[in-house]
Formats: structure tokens, C-alpha cells, sequence
């Protein structure tokens, strides 16, 4: 009888447990596992779609009605989204440094590779040398060109250059007119303009220092003004640029030119800065600069701007953007993220692809097959012509990006006319030229207009060819000389001026907060060569 009873008490404790849910524990969740885990894990089942081996090494971001393919978070690169707060935009990426282990191939400040430097590659090096965030300005319609006041004389004309270079071609090299090693530290005489060029002289990017350094010579030359001279500096690439502010500062420099590099510009700017000395900075990192300094480079975004401000004046307004995970990737996918939300166009999808899948022809193909929706067709079948999903893809990324996933695309079907490709300034070489999928490509570079009087001018004195850093650094001493004629109060209003500048670097104005805009002209890749598509304008 007891045997009975005790096995009616244990069942009914156990119903009763259950009915209060005290239930097996359920398993753990499964630990996420780090990208470098993932990589050395086996094989998935054969059940395991593609497309995740794809999210492996990209990921996607869809907005409806399209599906969002399935990511694994911890080995998939979220793409950052553009905010309402453009200057807040990718800011800590900005400033933070390269961990020991990243081996992204693109060039920063912090982590340059020592690609040879010469004439055939000039501007493609430079543009990914000094590449910084973007303008927080969108780019406007062109306003009817203003009357210039009377007395104002901001424009570096083509009469004045034409005329300064003749007298250049005569007389040589004006190396004379620069004494580098000079103790400057004697009292300036009165009505002496003195202008201080902190560029590196020394280091791994002398050649870039010398290059700036004879532009800003042909500028000093070219201006036959006495009251102006020209100290140069060596910032030894930024590890002595605090040292060459000082430097400059106790010379009574009036105008500081460069530096290059932000973190030289940081340096140079808080010596500059605490002196009362305005810098025309030679850096086109726009979150480099503060009241009493400006940016004289080319900010990329500017020319994404006009890109995108293009492709939708010609109807598309199906945007995807493709990017390669790096610092210049990643910022400007961010910033088309932003101006396609702003113009009322979100994109369709942005991908963001890992080193990985740039290595490996599989996942590649897999990545991209699965960004582009494509569907195999059987055996037998015949493939019915269909609109892609995209008409504009935006490539976010260097050069060899463009040559690395252009081929790819195009097999998926995400080429043509169907689909207008937007690069960037990078692309403006013959190897791209001559990708038969990038034909029909899009891309803006800076203003070409003067390209042959400055550089036959330049070769008159120099035997190489000018590059991108020549016109800047002679833009830069150009407008010194005329702030030099200019009452120094008004220093300020004259750089701020609604009429801009014109100089061989372009079109250019400054704005209050140090940045910039700036003309560029866009070009189209055809028949192997790029063509002009629309120019620059010669005011902004």
C-alpha cells in the first residue's frame, strides 16, 4: 500500500512542476565567434545557403521592398550609416589609427606604402595619400557670376600667369628667390609680407615636399613682388612640424602655407593658432581646420556631389553603392548614404565588401552575385531579359577596387547602359580606361583647363611634368601675394569673398568654418580614353 502512495506523490509533484513551468533549462544560445574564429571553423553543412558563405565577407543593407540578406554579425562589416549631423560624420574613424594587425591596403596618413612617385602616377598618388573626410557643404547651382567690387582683384587670371611665366621661361629656375637656410630670425623690414611654406623636405616624402616647395617658387617668381618672401620649412612629414611652426611664428611670418598631412596640420595649427598667423592649409581634410585656417585641397565628396546631382538630372533613381572596407571605402559610402537621403533617392542597397572577398575570385563572385539578385537559368531555358534592380552604382573605393569588382559586376549583369557607373578622381588612368566593363563610367576629377599652359611652362624650367601638389602650393602663395597688397584687418573678409578665386588648381571658395568648394569637371570613360563630359566652371 505504501509503495502505491509514494508513486502517486511523486507523480503529482512532478505535474505540478511542470505546470509552473520548471521545465529541462534550455540550451545556451551559441557564443558568436570572432572573424578570425569563422574563418578557421569547417566547412557548413551543404544545406547552408550561398549567400551566408557571402555575408561572410560582405554585407548588405536594404531598404524595402527588397529582401535584406541574412548577416552573420560577427564576421560581416556593418556599413556606417550616414546621420542628419554632417560633421559629425565618420569623425572618430577620421582620427583613430591603425591597429598593428590591420593590413588594409589603402593609404592613410598613418600608414602610406612607399609606392614609387613619379610623374605617370603622380596625382593618383597624392589623392590617396591626403584623401580626409568630406566638405559638410552640399554643393549648389551655380548662381549667376557676381560683379566684382570695385578695387577687389581675387581672381588669379590667366593674362597675369601667362605674362608671369614668360618672364619665368627667360630667366630660368627662380631657386634664388628661396633661402632655406637662412636665419630668419632677424626683424622683417617694414611692408614685408613674409609667407612660410611647411612642407616635408626630408623623409620618406621629400618628393612631395619638393614638389610643393617649386610651385610655390614659379607663385613668388611669378608675382615680381619685393615685399613678398617666401621662408620654407621642413616638417620632415609631420614629426617636426610643431618645431617649424615655432620656427615660422619667430620669424614674424605673416601667412602660413601647409602643412600636408593632418597630423602635421594639428601640430602646426595649435603653434599658428596661438600666434594670431592664418594658415592656407594644403591638407583636404575638412575637420582639420578652425577659424583663421583653410583647406586648399580637393575633398572627394565634393566630387561624389556632383556625380550623384548628375546621374539623377539624367533620370536614375535606382542607387546602390559598393565599397571596399577601408577608411576611404567606408567614409565614402557614408557620405553617398547621406546625400542620397537627402536628394529624396535612399539607396537600394550599400555592400561593404572585406579584404577577403577581394582576394578570392569564389566569394567574390558569390558576394556579388547575391548583391545583384541574379538568377542561374537552367539548362535549356531561356533567360528573359528583365531591368536590373540597380541603374547607378556608386563604387566607394580606390582604383584597383574599381578593376578588382567591375569585371564581376558586369557578369552578374549590373552593367551597360542600364546601369551608369559613378567612380571618383582615381579613376582618371589609362589601365582603367581600358577595363572594357568600366566603359561608360562616370567619374570627377579636378579642372584639365589649364593643364597645358601650366605645364609647358613648367617643363620650360623643370624637367618633369607638374603634379596635383605644384597647383595647389602655387594657388596658395598666388592669393598670399594679393592678401599682401590688402590691409591685414581684412584679411579674413578678402579669403571669404562671395566671388572666389580663380588659380591653375581651379575654381575655389572658402567657407567661414575653414573649409572649402571647389569646380570640378566630369569626365566619361569611352572607347579606351576619357572625354570630357561637362567642364569646370570657372566660378563658384
Amino acid at each position: 500500500m505504501r509503495a502505491p502512495l509514494q508513486f502517486t506523490f511523486i507523480l503529482l509533484l512532478g505535474l505540478g512542476l511542470a505546470a509552473c513551468g520548471a521545465t529541462t533549462p534550455p540550451p545556451k544560445p551559441p557564443s558568436l565567434k570572432t572573424a578570425t574564429e569563422e574563418t578557421t571553423k569547417s566547412q557548413t553543412p551543404a544545406a547552408t545557403s550561398e549567400a551566408q558563405d557571402a555575408d561572410q565577407v560582405a554585407v548588405t543593407e536594404v531598404t524595402p521592398p527588397q529582401p535584406k540578406p541574412r548577416v552573420v554579425p560577427s564576421v560581416t562589416v556593418k556599413p556606417k550609416l550616414a546621420t542628419d549631423d554632417q560633421d559629425a560624420l565618420a569623425s572618430a574613424e577620421d582620427q583613430q589609427q591603425k591597429k598593428p594587425g590591420d593590413t588594409d591596403d589603402k593609404i592613410t596618413d598613418s600608414d602610406i606604402s612607399e609606392k614609387p612617385f613619379t610623374e605617370q602616377n603622380t596625382d593618383d598618388v597624392i589623392n590617396s595619400i591626403i584623401w580626409k573626410i568630406q566638405s559638410e557643404v552640399a554643393r549648389k547651382p551655380a548662381p549667376p557670376e557676381p560683379q566684382i567690387p570695385e578695387g577687389q582683384d581675387p581672381s588669379l587670371t590667366r593674362d597675369a600667369l601667362e605674362a608671369a611665366f614668360a618672364l619665368l621661361a627667360q630667366k630660368g629656375a627662380p631657386s634664388s628667390t628661396v633661402e632655406l637656410q637662412r636665419d630668419w630670425s632677424e626683424k622683417k623690414a617694414a611692408g614685408v609680407t613674409r609667407v612660410a611654406l611647411l612642407v616635408p623636405l626630408s623623409g620618406p616624402y621629400a618628393n612631395l615636399g619638393s614638389e610643393l616647395r617649386r610651385g610655390a617658387e614659379l607663385a613668388l617668381f611669378s608675382a615680381s613682388n619685393p615685399a613678398l618672401e617666401l621662408l620654407v620649412f621642413d616638417t620632415a612629414g609631420g614629426n617636426k612640424a610643431r618645431s617649424a611652426a615655432m620656427a615660422a611664428v619667430s620669424a614674424e611670418t605673416d601667412i602660413i602655407i601647409g602643412p600636408l598631412f593632418t597630423k602635421a596640420v594639428t601640430e602646426a595649427r595649435n603653434v599658428a593658432e596661438g600666434a594670431g598667423v592664418p594658415m592656407l592649409l594644403l591638407s583636404n581634410n575638412a575637420r582639420a581646420t578652425s577659424r583663421g585656417s583653410w583647406l586648399m585641397g580637393y575633398v572627394p565628396e565634393q566630387e561624389l556631389d556632383l556625380l550623384i546631382d548628375h546621374a539623377i538630372a539624367a533620370g536614375r533613381n535606382r542607387f546602390a553603392i559598393i565599397a571596399e572596407n577601408t577608411v576611404y571605402g567606408n567614409r565614402l559610402a557614408s557620405h553617398a548614404q547621406f546625400r542620397l537621403r537627402q536628394k529624396g533617392v535612399p539607396p537600394r542597397e550599400t555592400m561593404v565588401l572585406r579584404k577577403e572577398a577581394l582576394t578570392s575570385e569564389d566569394l567574390l563572385k558569390r558576394a556579388i552575385r547575391n548583391f545583384a539578385r541574379y538568377v542561374e537559368v537552367a539548362d535549356g531555358e531561356t533567360k528573359q531579359k528583365t531591368p536590373p534592380v540597380f541603374d547607378a552604382l556608386i563604387f566607394a573605393g580606390d582604383a584597383e577596387f574599381a578593376l578588382r569588382t567591375a569585371p564581376v559586376l558586369a557578369y552578374y549583369d549590373l552593367a551597360g547602359n542600364d546601369v551608369l557607373y559613378l567612380g571618383n578622381t582615381q579613376w582618371n588612368q589609362s589601365r582603367l580606361f581600358m577595363e572594357p566593363s568600366l566603359q561608360g563610367g562616370l567619374f570627377a576629377s579636378r579642372p584639365s583647363a589649364d593643364d597645358t599652359m601650366f605645364g609647358k611652362k613648367w617643363s620650360a624650367v623643370w624637367q618633369d611634368r607638374p603634379g596635383l601638389l605644384a597647383r595647389l602650393s602655387f594657388d596658395a602663395v598666388a592669393l598670399a601675394g594679393v592678401l599682401s597688397r590688402k590691409d591685414r584687418t581684412s584679411w579674413r573678409d578678402e579669403l571669404l569673398s562671395d566671388v572666389g578665386f580663380k588659380g591653375v588648381s581651379g575654381a575655389f571658395r572658402f567657407l567661414p568654418g575653414g573649409a572649402n568648394l571647389r569646380a570640378f569637371e566630369l569626365r566619361q570613360i569611352e572607347n579606351g580614353a576619357s572625354n570630357l563630359l561637362q567642364a569646370a566652371p570657372d566660378r563658384i
